[in-house]
């Protein structure tokens, strides 16, 4: 009989989360707050998942690998009951789940695996071969809408009557859950709002507590649920300015001049990313791996060859890999752009990144930019956060911190939009002495 392992000895939901738990939805949203048991849902429904339908295989994960160790991996662990845990193979990264004593019949197990979807490669490389039932991304806002399709287009484990689900839970911020789960309400998709409020299991004083020290639209957003609160604040583009952007119609003049905005990959999992505007609509975009300095080289030359981009209209992040210093070695004069450099108006900016995104920013103001409906675009420029320096200049968050502080992937695409539309100053070299 099913009832043979009692699992609510460890795990007694709470109404939001049998909610959750019971809609019919594929792809659940589980959240919206902290303090909504979003983890505590997402590892007990994966293990239910397991439960229900001997030989079922799942994958759950987080962006990163170790958090999702210091997080989701600590609750698994809590919640998965003695009596069905067959292993925690802790190198391959997977739990071997017993059925048979929930069907109490000679059934098969099922597996639970786990990983990082941004800095796991070899969890990564392993997902591209698997087949699975169903999938669970913890804090989903901290990952692409690429991850979240890579991994709904795993679900496809042949089980008699089986129930696919992609289970995903997340804070309330701009980006591709917001126009997924909030804006269009696609079929087979459910958000599901849980807030302190609706959590038994917190401290009586756990929301009073944030209030007291979150600023204003910190409560809006992760108290209170509001997915618009993170619009402002300082996040240097409003959501709204992005979305209304995506595929405008503008007229392109002959006269208009096309510009490149080449962005280099540094480290990890970086990009090379090409970005080609004519005026103010993006008309072209490619994006490559990390790459040696003369295969970069010998590739922006063909794209600037085949859309016909003079080199005094291509601005490339030189830092560090010297790719535009080779460029001039061989008589391409492109504009070597040095992020951390002295801006043209250094009264109002900290560097050239600063200066370079504000003009950015005063497109998306404007209406005066067209981009393209990419979806990992869109969440990076949505990413991208300011601050006011003690001299009271515009500074941007660099790449490092917003990996180091907010667990974000290198905003690459975003780096290489914003060259794009960068006009530096161009100097006509001349030998004085002749």
């Amino acid at each position: 009989m099913k009832d043979s392992v009692d699992l609510s000895s460890l795990y007694k939901p709470f109404d939001r989360q049998i909610q959750a738990h019971t809609c019919i939805e594929r792809y659940p949203l589980y959240g919206g707050a902290f303090g909504g048991g979003k983890t505590v849902w997402l590892v007990n429904e994966g293990i239910q998942l397991s439960l229900d339908y001997p030989g079922n295989v799942g994958y759950l994960c987080r962006h990163e690998l170790p958090a999702f160790r210091r997080s989701v991996l600590i609750e698994l662990e809590r919640y998965i009951h003695p009596a069905i845990l067959l292993q925690h193979h802790q190198t391959e990264n997977y739990f071997k789940i017993d059925t048979r004593p929930y069907t109490n019949k000679d059934s098969a197990p099922s597996y639970i695996f786990y990983g990082g979807l941004g800095d796991d490669k070899a969890g990564l490389a392993r997902l591209t071969s698997m087949t699975l039932g169903w999938f669970g991304i913890d804090q989903a806002d901290e990952t692409t809408e690429t991850h979240f399709n890579m991994l709904a287009g795993r679900l496809r484990l042949m089980l008699p009557k089986i129930r696919y689900k992609g289970l995903l839970t997340c804070n309330p911020a701009p980006g591709w859950l917001k126009q997924k789960f909030i804006e269009q309400k696609l079929a087979d998709h459910i958000f599901i709002r849980s807030l302190p409020k609706d959590n038994p299991y917190l401290p009586p004083d756990y929301e009073a507590k944030l209030r007291a020290i979150y600023p204003s639209e910190w409560v809006k957003a992760m108290l209170e649920g509001d997915w618009n609160a993170l619009e402002g604040g300082n996040f240097l583009f409003p959501y709204s300015k992005i979305r209304s952007a995506v595929n405008r119609k503008l007229e392109i003049a002959d006269s208009d001049v096309k510009w490149v905005g080449q962005d280099l990959a540094r480290e990890g999992d970086d990009t090379c990313v090409f970005t080609l505007r004519q005026g103010g609509k993006v008309l072209y975009t490619d994006v490559w791996g990390k790459t040696d300095e003369m295969e970069s080289v010998g590739l922006i030359q063909l794209k600037m060859e085949r859309f016909g981009v003079k080199p005094e209209n291509v601005n490339i992040d030189d830092m560090p890999s010297g790719v535009g210093s080779r460029l001039h070695e061989l008589k391409c004069y492109v504009n070597k752009i040095i992020f951390g450099g002295t801006a043209q108006d250094p009264d109002h900016y900290v560097n050239i990144r600063a200066e370079m995104y504000d003009n950015l920013r005063k497109r998306f103001e404007a209406g005066t930019i067209s981009i393209p409906d990419d979806q990992e675009l869109i969440a990076q420029l949505s990413s991208i956060r300011f601050k006011i320096a003690s001299d009271k200049k515009l500074q941007i968050i660099s790449k490092e911190d917003m990996k180091r502080q907010y667990h974000l992937k290198s905003p690459d695409k975003a780096d290489s939009l914003a060259l794009a539309f960068y006009q530096p100053r161009q100097y006509s070299p001349s030998i004085r002495w002749l």
